[in-house]
């Protein structure tokens, strides 16, 4: 296929509208979390590039080619995604809104552009594919990142400040709120720490708190089963919002692991709250 100062590999153009469809719909899966998998993106991307390969050599008429591009899309969605009339609307309008915002991103990069039957062929400093193969890794890292976010969010408003005094020491800790942990010794709720924290309240070292004789408790918690050293501490308070709960004589319990989360280094339990 020739234009009066290029030529159009067939191939090349096939390849750039699979990777360019396939980053369009990524786009949509992210923001709409619609239903689907790989199989059926790709699938959808290819059947867009055939219709995008037909039109571009044989089709020239523009009325029909906008008809055209609105029927392939609705089969590029049909093919990718399973969902409600309400979404595969929002799908549609998202679809075209990426196209151009894609589309416009792209033509910044680029040093010339060509137009032909079924869109714009651009040439860049930067090989297209490359360009697209970028964006469609983007998408994916976006979303690992959203998905860690939404988790931090989440577990942070867990999340309370405590201060555990013993004799004449005091520390400061993040502790989190496990909702399935009911742990408590008649009925008097159990706060788990983790074990620097409180070899740094009890002024002990490691070899001291292994060889005390204090009693145990079975645990199940977001940090696992284990059975755990019982301590007794002189007092905690606990910041809920703008107001302070206070514990005598709490119980502690201490954790020989460390969180999975490094962002608290105590475990509440509902029954403190």
């Amino acid at each position: 296929m020739y234009t009066p100062s290029m030529t159009i590999y067939i191939e090349s153009f096939l390849l750039q509208n699979v990777l360019i469809n396939f980053c369009l719909l990524r786009l949509i899966v992210i923001t709409l979390k619609s239903k689907t998998n790989f199989f059926r993106l790709i699938s959808a991307s290819i059947v867009g590039a055939g219709f995008s390969v037909v039109s571009a050599i044989f089709l020239s008429n523009q009325i029909i080619l906008n008809i055209l591009k609105f029927v392939c899309a609705i089969i590029l969605l049909l093919i990718a995604f399973k969902h409600s009339k309400r979404q595969f609307i929002f799908s549609i309008i998202l679809l075209f809104l990426y196209t151009y915002a894609l589309g416009g991103a792209i033509m910044n990069l680029t040093s010339a552009n060509y137009y032909t039957s079924f869109g714009v062929i651009s040439t860049s400093k930067f090989s297209l594919e490359l360009i697209t193969i970028v964006a469609i890794v983007v998408t994916y890292i976006y979303e690992l990142i959203a998905k860690h976010i939404k988790i931090k969010l989440k577990t942070n408003n867990l999340i309370y400040p405590i201060t555990l005094y013993s004799k004449k020491k005091k520390i400061n800790l993040q502790a989190y709120l496990d909702t399935g942990n009911f742990l408590n010794i008649n009925g008097e709720p159990v706060i788990i720490i983790d074990l620097k924290s409180y070899l740094k309240l009890s002024d002990k070292n490691l070899i001291d708190f292994y060889l005390s004789k204090n009693d145990e408790i079975v645990a199940n918690t977001v940090n696992g089963s284990n059975n755990l050293k019982l301590f007794k501490i002189d007092k905690v308070e606990i910041k809920i919002d703008n107001e302070r709960k206070i514990y005598l004589n709490q119980y502690i319990a201490v954790s020989p692991n460390k969180f999975k989360d490094s962002n608290y280094q105590a475990l509440l339990s509902p029954l403190n709250l």
